[in-house]
């Protein structure tokens, strides 16, 4: 799967090293002690959730502009380390001992780390069709390629953020 992102072993590391950064920090910044979860779900939480999976998805749209592998490694950066702090919260609802709790906070990381993927993926797919495309616009091969990609993907990219939208509205730390 990761095979598919053509990625060098170096930038892998460099994204493995960050996120393990991002959950030192975050493990110094908040205290280690058990959180309590309650299951709800509210249309607040769902429309926040709604808007966190599509400015994600959005970020990393707005970076093929440059139309380099290397700017997609910005919002990347960003999210790993939001990964980073998300298995911190993992650790610290693994420490409260509620079986529930652990299984959706387990199934809400995958649910990141499957949309971070897809959202990769979506990237490089409109750079490498921009960069392809004969024409004198840029920003008009831009958005043909980007409408060509979302049209391709757009039911797995809905999959994806919608388990991502539930599962983070789901559970609220209290």
């Amino acid at each position: 799967m990761l095979d598919n992102l053509k990625l060098r072993r170096s930038t892998y590391i460099i994204f493995i090293l960050w996120g393990m950064a991002a959950f030192f920090v975050a493990s110094s910044i908040f205290k280690s002690q058990a959180i309590k979860i309650s299951f709800s779900i509210n249309d607040g939480r769902l429309l926040a959730g709604l808007l966190r999976g599509g400015l994600l998805l959005l970020v990393y749209v707005v970076f093929t502009v440059f139309s380099s592998r290397l700017a997609i490694a910005i919002p990347g950066f960003l999210y790993f380390g939001i990964l980073g702090s998300y298995l911190w919260q993992l650790t610290l609802v693994t420490l409260s001992r509620n079986w529930r709790g652990i299984a959706i906070d387990l199934l809400f990381i995958m649910s990141y780390i499957i949309l971070i993927y897809c959202a990769t993926m979506m990237a490089f797919q409109i750079i490498q069709v921009t960069r392809k495309k004969k024409s004198h616009y840029y920003f008009s091969k831009w958005a043909t390629a980007v409408k060509r990609v979302l049209r391709a993907h757009w039911l797995s990219l809905t999959v994806v953020t919608g388990a991502y939208v539930v599962l983070w509205s789901v559970f609220s730390l209290v």
